[in-house]
């Protein structure tokens, strides 16, 4: 035992340690440790809006986000609806369109009012980081103001913290002070979380750190520096769901040969994330098996081609043609797709100005047709849902 306060010269210095150490646990019970973090929730039935300017924008546009979300809990039924405004700032200033700053505002919230979440995720800070330290207070303030309006409708919020910028070098300008930049935000962006109790999920590193591992694996994640391509999309979206505690099966094991692999008998399989979408092999998947003895042994999906590999190799892992799974995982980013796109259809159809602005009177009459989308954006939720679930497979192990 360490009796610190025997001598009262260490006792500051004693309780800074105790604090530390509650603060610690504390922070710990709530997000679990670095390498595990505790799962986030997501229960049936719930809503999520995806609130932010162009990096949540335009990955509605891929799907990737949230078919990693979707395959980390295939049980749970929930939906997603894409509130994404391309260059929008926390004062929601993008969507004013003829109008000034309340009006976009205004359209935000009534845009939180249409999905009704029950969860929202929310990313912003990448354009404002572009004015650095003197435009922080600001940033700091009206994003309180937009967490003030989010906690009107749910206390389950998500900040996801700005991106940095990669450098594609000349003629393209050297972002490192934006980086510098974007760190001061997220580290202010971290403390309004914490300050708040929200989670928040920081995948820069992601993006900083990112090198090509593969052959076919392009040099860079941006096609201009900033914007993710679909490839930086899919390459992010499980780091995303991992810092959340979530993480769609990237692989399948098998253990157990009493409950699994008996001869041809169906074995229902989790629909896999998919490989990079710019791979030759994106219709197979790594399959490890645990339970073999020496030799060699085959194996068979379905009516896909057989691999034949020793017992130590199944052990760490063989990729083997899984079509029926890696169909089913795009036909499922395909469902996310068309849905995301009936809703953009919905919240913002290409002609409001005859809608509701200020063209109203020649062809607002029409805009009762809108809410007809509605139930065509729940019936790919249906889909969604039927889509992710396991699917079964044939299974032959010689």
């Amino acid at each position: 035992m360490i009796r610190c306060f025997s001598n009262p010269r260490f006792a500051p210095f004693c309780m800074g340690i105790i604090f530390a150490c509650l603060s610690v646990t504390s922070a710990l019970a709530q997000f679990g440790s670095a390498g595990a973090p505790k799962p986030y929730e997501i229960h049936d039935g719930d809503r999520i809006a995806l609130v932010g300017g162009t990096f949540i924008e335009r990955e509605q546009q891929y799907g990737y986000f949230e078919l990693a979300l979707q395959l980390s809990l295939p049980e749970t039924n929930f939906s997603i609806r894409n509130l994404g405004w391309s260059g929008d700032t926390a004062t929601g200033i993008a969507r004013a369109r003829f109008g000034n700053q309340q009006e976009g505002w205004s359209h935000l919230t009534k845009s939180l009012d249409l999905v009704n979440p029950t969860v929202i995720f929310v990313c912003y800070g990448t354009n404002e980081a572009f004015e650095g330290e003197k435009g922080l207070e600001a940033f700091k303030a009206n994003y309180g103001k937009l967490l003030d309006e989010l906690e009107k409708r749910t206390k389950r919020i998500v900040m996801i913290l700005p991106l940095p910028m990669e450098n594609l070098g000349e003629p393209l300008p050297n972002p490192e002070q934006y980086n510098q930049n974007v760190e001061l935000y997220s580290k202010a962006i971290s403390e309004i979380a914490y300050d708040r109790g929200h989670s928040f999920v920081n995948a820069s590193k992601a993006v900083s750190g990112y090198k090509p591992q593969e052959s076919g694996d392009p040099a860079f994640l941006t096609d201009n520096g900033l914007h993710l391509t679909g490839y930086g999309y899919w390459k992010i979206a499980p780091v995303m769901t991992s810092r959340l505690g979530l993480s769609p099966k990237r692989s399948l094991t098998t253990a157990n040969p009493a409950s699994e692999l008996e001869g041809d008998k169906g074995v229902a399989m989790p629909i896999p994330y998919p490989r990079s979408p710019l791979a030759d092999n994106q219709n197979t998947i790594t399959y490890a098996i645990h339970f073999l003895n020496d030799g060699e042994h085959t194996l068979q999906l379905d009516d896909q081609p057989k691999v034949t590999a020793t017992a130590k190799q199944w052990a760490a892992g063989v990729d083997v043609p899984a079509a029926p799974l890696t169909d089913r995982a795009e036909e499922l980013r395909q469902a996310i797709l068309r849905k995301n796109q009936l809703f953009f259809d919905r919240y913002r159809p290409q002609n409001e100005t005859y809608l509701y602005l200020f063209r109203k009177h020649e062809q607002g009459n029409n805009a009762v047709e809108i809410p007809q989308f509605d139930p065509l954006v729940e019936a790919q939720d249906k889909k969604i849902f039927e889509l992710k679930q396991p699917l079964n497979v044939k299974v032959q192990l010689d």
